[in-house]
């Protein structure tokens, strides 16, 4: 099976690691563009989140990179770093069903920090819609994709996963509560600013104000008309997060900006020493990691705002989702090899076709059609008799133990070339006996 993957994640790598695998938007676009053209006939998906970076390669050849090293071309780091080489042990690679099943517990949410998570999903999605704009997928990672993507519907419609629905935005309302009891500070009326008004941005302002905090998030000016706010929110401008800073105890920021939101040049002139909340759940990171510097300045980073997260799921729920993996992927396999019989049943649906336009000839001419007619009738009897034996063929993979593909396509070959030298004998003979009329 020719699919591989490489990346880095959670699991293998730091966030100063994970970071130098990220792609903003512009980037992963230019990427997947990149990719398409100079390897056209592989098919590509690169997943990019906060906690990992994986690259999916299909149809690669023995002269083509494999996706490490193409990952790695893409994010190798400047001529200013220490070494242009790979070291080893930073990507982890999979191939084939290897590849497959991680993709599969990927997207049901079951290799993330947070079990069960549900955004990781919809990160999935854009993954392959990301590759679908760029014309850097194909059929088979299209399939697969998709299956992914269908698998983790099923087990979080037909499993107990994550029915709280944890998520990052609600971890760090947990944290925001700790900090809370920590300080001695209610929630309630808690003022918090929300830097960044994206999913994670609103998510996370949404339950603030729903645990009675004050919210303000901001937004760019350019923006302020077209943007979502959350309900409850107030709104500055983007530029003034600096000069507002003595108005909030906690500051969270969620943007998918390549620089720092809040950096400690800018901050420190400004600082009063007052215990404050830094909350960064962006990678690249949004906070600059100095601003631990400031006296009475707490910064908490991905890594640390999901450590102690619980993981496990009871054990029904295990049961349940091994079999829906086990029955998607027992699909996607029977799928990937019923490849290997599409040329075959082309060439079966020619030859009837074929055989069914030599046989309905004679009728079609005693119908008195002309002649442009009669080659419109033909086609469309030759279109519709191949979509219809193309279906009931098709339908095999479904209905027919795979064992038995073999043979029963070998016996239709055999059956379709015996039909197509008969139709030709016959007709032959059809012309024969009409031509000794004429004598």
């Amino acid at each position: 099976m020719y699919i591989q993957m490489a990346g880095i994640d959670h699991t293998r790598a730091n966030m100063h690691q994970r970071e130098g695998f990220t792609f903003t938007s512009y980037a992963l676009e230019a990427a997947l563009e990149w990719i398409a053209e100079a390897y056209p006939h592989l098919g590509c998906v690169i997943i990019a989140t906060c906690n990992r970076t994986e690259l999916y390669l299909s149809g690669r050849t023995k002269e083509d990179p494999g996706p490490e090293r193409i990952l790695w071309t893409l994010k190798a780091p400047t001529p200013t770093d220490d070494s242009g080489e790979m070291p080893p042990g930073l990507l982890v690679c999979r191939h084939g069903m290897d590849a497959v099943e991680h993709l599969f517990l990927l997207t049901s949410g079951l290799k993330s920090p947070i079990m069960g998570e549900h955004q990781i999903l919809a990160q999935v999605k854009g993954a392959l819609e990301s590759a679908q704009k760029a014309k850097s997928t194909d059929p088979v990672l299209e399939r697969v994709f998709q299956m992914a993507i269908g698998c983790a519907k099923r087990i979080k419609t037909e499993t107990h996963i994550n029915r709280a629905n944890v998520s990052v935005a609600s971890v760090a309302v947990e944290r925001v509560q700790a900090y809370g009891d920590e300080q001695h500070l209610a929630l309630y009326g808690l003022s918090c600013l929300v830097i960044g008004n994206g999913v994670i941005g609103r998510q996370t302002a949404e339950q603030l104000v729903n645990a009675g905090c004050q919210v303000t998030v901001t937004l760019r000016q350019h923006r302020q008309g077209e943007a979502l706010v959350p309900q409850g929110c107030n709104v500055i401008d983007y530029d003034q997060r600096y000069t507002s800073l003595l108005d909030y105890t906690v500051f969270i920021s969620a943007t998918t900006s390549p620089h720092y939101t809040l950096t400690f040049e800018q901050l420190a002139p400004l600082w009063d020493n007052r215990k404050r909340l830094f909350i960064d759940l962006a990678m690249p990171r949004d906070m600059e990691p100095a601003l631990r510097n400031l006296e009475g300045l707490t910064l908490i980073d991905m890594d640390q705002l999901e450590e102690g997260i619980f993981k496990n799921t009871d054990q029904s729920d295990e049961a349940a989702i091994q079999a829906i993996l086990h029955e998607t992927m027992t699909e996607f396999t029977a799928w990937y090899a019923f490849r290997n019989y599409v040329g075959r049943i082309t060439g079966i649906q020619q030859a009837a076709s074929a055989d069914m336009v030599l046989r309905v000839n004679p009728h079609l001419v005693g119908l008195g059609l002309d002649a442009e007619s009669q080659d419109r009738l033909r086609n469309a009897l030759s279109h519709a008799s191949q979509m219809v034996l193309g279906k009931l063929l098709f339908g095999l993979r479904d209905t027919l133990d795979w064992r038995m593909w073999e043979p029963c396509f070998h016996a239709l070959e055999t059956i379709a070339l015996q039909s197509s030298i008969n139709g030709k004998t016959d007709a032959h003979n059809r012309q024969s006996e009409g031509t000794r009329e004429l004598v």
